[in-house]
């Protein structure tokens, strides 16, 4: 982790492992500033970009793009070997030999996934009956031919703790994303000009990447040995991500098949809200956490567990009062941007987001361990997740429709904790307690909230639930 002591940082001095944890409070705090900060603008962008779209578009054209996207997910998890991760966390990252055989080892994979996709469209579209997936498919996936030729300075990076200088440019990228996508739907209102504009969009990303830190210059070499270490890496990677595939967009892939595009597409934009808290957590996560514990891990385990406590406790409390918020406010987004197409998202949104308080607990462990190199266990919690997507998806469906998937997926993540809890314990590295006391924290949080919205005058996040059930009833 030497390389790292001699590395200027956007911000705060560089990380000193031999010292304790990576980074002060300080510092964790300017780049918990700048990641949430970053989140919320980007976030704004998504939303007006969701709405606008919305309007512009018909339900089905949402539900086609899930499709394509969650099919597109699907090949690139089930390729993942974990490039971006092993860079992290490797202590040659910043040897040349390294970082080109990484980038080499991208490009390569993107170029294969791109392949597979053409290979599998006809397949996949005679499964969904869709013979529009035939061509959209190959087209969406040169998605992958673009990602391929990344920057590794995006990963060294992340590794470096760059914190705001990412999320500048996630923050610039995002714009550009949104403003792509509203001039392509304003010439076309197609599908087509939708996966046209995400291509724009993941280009300009690739290109953007090169200016992050613009004295990496890959070029095409590969150091077997550096590529065997990488591979060795990979294949827990791989592994994690398989099952993470299905763990994730399990639901997606069965409503396409039992209902309407429509409700598929109304189902899509409720998850995308519902999201938004985990997807920050995610980010934290993947920016702070799992860095800051990758470059702390040769402390004894013991006095690492001990400084992290802290930090890890007050980024609970904060998702705890943030999602318990946002719960109590769930559905008046749909409410005031949507039109009545969309209205049944606004329940579901209520109950998605309750639900999303375990995978914020759950993806908090996960990258403790993977910080730690240990990612079998967030392979074995996503396959119990998957198992229990498997089997209850289907029960709940014939038995109470929308309405039991909504509920089966909001609980779904409880059998993801139990694993990830295990290789916590195993690996001296626990905090069951911790999170015990912030889903209590949680749970009065959401229970005032609803309580001081009704006693206002504006019910409760959960009333149209409760109408539904009741006129179905």
């Amino acid at each position: 982790m030497s390389s790292l002591q001699n590395t200027e940082l956007d911000g705060p001095a560089a990380p000193k492992p031999a010292n304790g944890m990576a980074l002060s409070w300080l510092a964790l705090l300017t780049g918990a500033g700048w990641t949430i900060g970053a989140f919320a603008a980007g976030q704004i962008i998504r939303l007006l970009l969701n709405a606008t779209l919305a309007r512009l578009l018909a339900p089905e054209l949402f539900g086609t793009m899930l499709l394509i996207h969650s099919l597109r997910l699907g090949v690139d998890l089930l390729s993942d070997v974990g490039i971006g991760q092993n860079v992290v966390v490797h202590s040659d990252a910043h040897d040349t030999r390294y970082y080109n055989t990484a980038w080499s080892l991208q490009v390569l994979r993107g170029i294969f996934v791109f392949c597979l996709c053409c290979i599998l469209a006809r397949p996949l579209s005679q499964i969904y009956g869709s013979p529009l997936l035939a061509v959209a498919l190959p087209l969406s996936a040169l998605y992958f031919v673009a990602v391929g030729f990344y920057s590794i300075g995006l990963y060294l990076a992340q590794k470096r703790l760059k914190i705001g200088l990412l999320n500048r440019f996630d923050l610039t990228i995002e714009l550009l994303s949104a403003i792509i996508h509203v001039v392509a739907v304003l010439i076309s209102p197609t599908v087509w000009s939708l996966i046209i504009a995400g291509l724009l969009a993941v280009s300009t990303r690739t290109l953007g990447s090169y200016f992050l830190i613009p004295s990496i210059r890959p070029r095409f070499a590969i150091s077997p040995e550096y590529a065997w270490q990488i591979v060795g890496f990979g294949k827990w990677i791989f592994l994690s991500s398989t099952v993470y595939y299905f763990a994730m967009t399990y639901d997606r892939l069965y409503l396409a098949k039992v209902a309407p595009l429509a409700v598929l597409g109304i189902y899509g934009i409720a998850r995308t809200f519902a999201d938004l808290v985990t997807t920050l957590v995610q980010k934290l996560n993947s920016l702070m956490v799992f860095p800051l514990i990758a470059s702390s891990a040769g402390l004894p385990r013991e006095e690492l567990r001990a400084q992290v406590a802290g930090m890890r406790w007050y980024v609970l409390l904060a998702a705890a009062a943030g999602l318990a918020l946002f719960v109590a406010l769930a559905d008046l987004p749909i409410v005031i941007l949507y039109d009545q197409r969309y209205q049944s998202a606004g329940w579901m949104i209520a109950v998605l987001a309750t639900g999303a308080w375990i995978p914020i607990v759950c993806g908090l462990n996960e990258s403790s361990l993977l910080g730690l190199k240990r990612p079998i266990y967030g392979a074995i919690a996503n396959a119990a997740k998957f198992a229990w997507l498997f089997i209850g998806l289907p029960l709940a469906y014939a038995a109470f429709g929308v309405v039991g998937v909504i509920g089966v997926v909001a609980l779904s993540d409880i059998s993801r904790y139990a694993p990830i809890m295990y290789g916590q314990i195993r690996e001296r590295f626990s905090f069951g307690a911790q999170d015990a006391a912030a889903t209590g924290v949680l749970l009065v949080l959401i229970v005032g909230l609803e309580f001081l919205r009704r006693f206002l005058g504006f019910g409760t996040s959960f009333d149209s639930l409760a109408q539904m059930l009741g006129h179905s009833g």
